[in-house]
């Protein structure tokens, strides 16, 4: 009778361990990219998370870089003065001093995507400011794209892995290569 005991109890066991470990595998892969464009990959585009906050975009510096303000400062923003944010996992070629092939496209496309007086919905990672006094945000449009993941596919930006904010860089930079494979954007026209 001990034996059936234990025999079932491991059999519990090893259900629990096999639904544990299938069912973030089932949800991930299950899941519609939340976003439009050529977005292909099996990876899930995050969603607007619940702790997001809203700023509204001041200015767009460059393909990677714009000057937001906070709708209403929180703990993670105290202050109501601009501030200069980068988005977190992605670069894009420099448009300054000399433009490097694509930086005003990718520019354009970032300005498109989050105009002047749009609202843009911010979280952090882990790390929310860089050596240059930027804070460093995830960052959503207000009809919850993910704008990172925009950028990379569209072929505007590459995929970087600065630690420890390094949360979507495997979904970035399965992008990132299809976006090679494909030859869109500075993959097509810069060489």
């Amino acid at each position: 009778m001990r034996l059936q005991g234990a025999f079932a109890t491991v059999l519990v066991m090893a259900a629990v361990v096999l639904a544990v470990g299938v069912r973030p595998w089932i949800a991930e892969s299950a899941e519609a990219p939340a976003t439009s464009g050529s977005v292909s990959t099996a990876l899930a585009v995050p969603a607007v998370p619940p702790g997001a906050f809203a700023l509204t975009v001041l200015y767009v510096y460059d393909g990677d870089t714009i000057q937001a303000q906070i709708q209403a400062p929180n703990e993670i923003v105290t202050t109501s003065d601009p501030i200069r944010v980068r988005l977190i996992g992605v670069d894009t070629p420099e448009g300054t001093p000399t433009p490097e092939c694509w930086a005003d496209d990718a520019r354009r496309h970032l300005g498109a995507m989050l105009p002047e007086g749009s609202t843009v919905w911010a979280a952090p990672d882990r790390d929310t400011e860089d050596d240059y006094g930027r804070r460093l945000f995830e960052l959503w449009t207000d009809d919850g794209r993910f704008v990172a993941s925009e950028l990379v596919s569209a072929g505007d930006a590459e995929a970087i892995r600065i630690r420890p904010n390094v949360t979507h860089h495997e979904l970035l930079a399965q992008l990132e290569t299809e976006a090679r494979a494909a030859g869109r954007g500075r993959w097509g026209a810069c060489g």
